[in-house]
């Protein structure tokens, strides 16, 4: 994958995941969180059998998680992508990594919680940001 592909695929990925986090980040607002509901309810298989509510504690964590979901996706936009652009190795080595950490924290304490579905969704999330990542560097060598 050429240096601008491989920069414009990360920042497509950057603002979806923006997407996500603002339907995320909606949770602490009843009057408003049905978006985030269904999301969580997608995530949590089957589709369909959530609470009506939210409980205090999913939405304080639905808060920290949209937060750092956002900031992530501003750095993937406005760090990984121009590294991936100039073929920073370093910072994309680093982000590789960061994202597999990610993955394998996220995916075992979900499914340890009983939502194995998460895993599913989180893989598919891992291969959206790895993959160009791991073409420039294939590509790089």
């Amino acid at each position: 994958m050429t240096p601008t592909t491989s920069a414009k695929t990360i920042r497509y990925v950057g603002y979806a995941f923006i997407a996500f986090a603002i339907v995320w980040g909606l949770a602490p607002y009843q009057a408003i969180n049905w978006p985030s509901r269904a999301l969580l309810d997608l995530l949590n298989w089957p589709f369909g059998d959530s609470a009506p509510a939210f409980t205090q504690s999913e939405m304080w964590l639905s808060s920290i998680g949209a937060g750092l979901t956002f900031a992530i996706s501003i750095m993937l936009i406005g760090i990984v992508a121009p590294a991936a652009q100039n073929r920073d190795m370093k910072t994309v080595h680093v982000t590789i990594w960061a994202f597999i950490i990610w993955y394998l924290v996220d995916s075992i304490g979900s499914v340890a919680s009983g939502v194995p579905s998460n895993a599913l969704f989180n893989l598919i999330l891992l291969m959206a940001i790895l993959t160009p990542l791991l073409l420039l560097k294939k590509e790089g060598k």
